[in-house]
Order: C-alpha cells, then sequence, then structure tokens
C-alpha cells in the first residue's frame, strides 16, 4: 500500500509538472518584416504571426511574441530565452542550437537583388563588380553560401532594413542586397521609385523557410506534435489560405 501511494503521489507530481509546462506561452521571437511580421495598432501582425498563432490555437498553446532584431532574436534563441522562430533558412551553424519542424512553410522564390541609388555610376552585372564595393547586409542574417562565406567583401552589418535603405540613401554604403517584397514596406513609393535602382546583377534560386524551436525551449520534447500538426495544417491548405488572404 505504501509503495502504491508513493507511485500514486510522483504520478499527481508529473501530471501537475506537464500542466504547469503546458500553461507557460510560447514565446515567438519575432523581427519585423512586412508582410511576414510587423505591429500595428499595439498588436502583431502578418503572414507568419498568423501561421505561428494557429499552429499554437491547434496545440491548445499561447503564443507571447518578442519584437527584436534579427541578431538578437538568435541570440534570445540560442540561450532559450525564447521559443521559437518562423521563416528562417536552415544552416549548418543554425542547427547546433535550433530544431526545425519537419517540413518548411514557404519557398521563397522571389530572387535576391542589389540595390544601388539613382543617382549612382555604379555597375554591378556580376559576382566580381561586388569588390571593394560597401555592401550593407543584416546582422546574422543568411543569404547565399557564396556570399555569406566571401570574406574578401566589404561588409556593413545593420540591424533592420530600414538603416540599410536610410544608408544607402545617405551614400554610407555602395549597396545592399535584398528581396524586393522585404524592402518595398520600408520605404516611400516616390522614394523607391526616384531614389533606389536595381543592379543588373542578381542571384536566382528558391530557399525554404523553416518554423525552428530553441533546443533549450521547454517545448522541444513536443516537436513531433508541433511537426505533425504543421503537416497537417499544409496538406489541408490552412497555411496556403493564410498566405492567399493577406
Amino acid at each position: 500500500m505504501k509503495y502504491i501511494l508513493i507511485r500514486g503521489l510522483c504520478l499527481i507530481v508529473i501530471a501537475f509538472s506537464a500542466s504547469a509546462e503546458n500553461k507557460a506561452p510560447l514565446i515567438v521571437a519575432t523581427y519585423i518584416e512586412p508582410p511576414y511580421s510587423y505591429y500595428i495598432d499595439d498588436e502583431f501582425a502578418g503572414i507568419h504571426v498568423k501561421i505561428i498563432t494557429l499552429l499554437a490555437e491547434k496545440l491548445n498553446k499561447q503564443v507571447k511574441f518578442v519584437q527584436c532584431p534579427f541578431a538578437r532574436c538568435l541570440s534570445f534563441l540560442e540561450n532559450g530565452q525564447a521559443d521559437v522562430i518562423i521563416g528562417i533558412r536552415k544552416t549548418t551553424e543554425r542547427l547546433q542550437y535550433l530544431t526545425y519542424l519537419d517540413q518548411p512553410i514557404s519557398t521563397q522564390t522571389f530572387p535576391l537583388q542589389f540595390y544601388i541609388r539613382q543617382d549612382s555610376d555604379l555597375h554591378i552585372a556580376n559576382y566580381s563588380d561586388l569588390a571593394k564595393l560597401r555592401i550593407g547586409t543584416l546582422r546574422a542574417a543568411t543569404y547565399f553560401d557564396r556570399f555569406d562565406h566571401d570574406q574578401s567583401l566589404n561588409k556593413v552589418e545593420v540591424v533592420n532594413y530600414n538603416q540599410l535603405i536610410q544608408m544607402l540613401l545617405k551614400d554610407r554604403i555602395d549597396t545592399f542586397l535584398e528581396r524586393e517584397e522585404s524592402v518595398k514596406p520600408w520605404i516611400d513609393h516616390v522614394d523607391y521609385k526616384q531614389k533606389i535602382k536595381l543592379a543588373d546583377y542578381l542571384y536566382n534560386k528558391s530557399v525554404d523557410g523553416y518554423i525552428a524551436f530553441s533546443k533549450k525551449s521547454t517545448f522541444i520534447n513536443e516537436i513531433e506534435q508541433f511537426s505533425l500538426m504543421q503537416n497537417q495544417l499544409i496538406k489541408n491548405g490552412d497555411i496556403q489560405a493564410i498566405r492567399d488572404n493577406n
């Protein structure tokens, strides 16, 4: 009888711990990148915000969005201050502290393009033309392997898209690279047409974006359930419906 009471007590403690853990919010490291994530009317919105919210709801989880520059978001994930990030590229370095769900939530097909000032006489027609240029990049972001690992290039790191644009317009960098859909929301339409132009050189290869969990997250033991639910949302078209309606 004593053994049964002790075992029953243990079961109660375990059940209580699991219940307490399930009530903890899923902390989402969120970097501002319209139309995927932005902050308006005191709320987070955007395609990625809706996707992670839907996934959490299906698993009876609450979500808490924490806004951070991209590099700091990765730092939060590495040290366990955040649980999850959405729309991130899979790299060998990140696999050291992140666990990715099975399938990508998106495949980015828009090319990476190099932006220069409208009054610039720079001619960027191929990769070799990047030599000796001051190239703006987002801190901790990855673009494509050759560029990411090329230490001969003069890369100037900033924390957000607005800084990239402002530094270009003020002639503090010569160019920066990004996808057009990520740049347009950060600059006035008139300024975009009159002050910035695209270089001839671009990198046109699709990139998969994933939902990834910190290996230090309290939710890491539930990664299989998150993967199965995400796969179901992809299969039944719920995730595509979010994209189509934004």
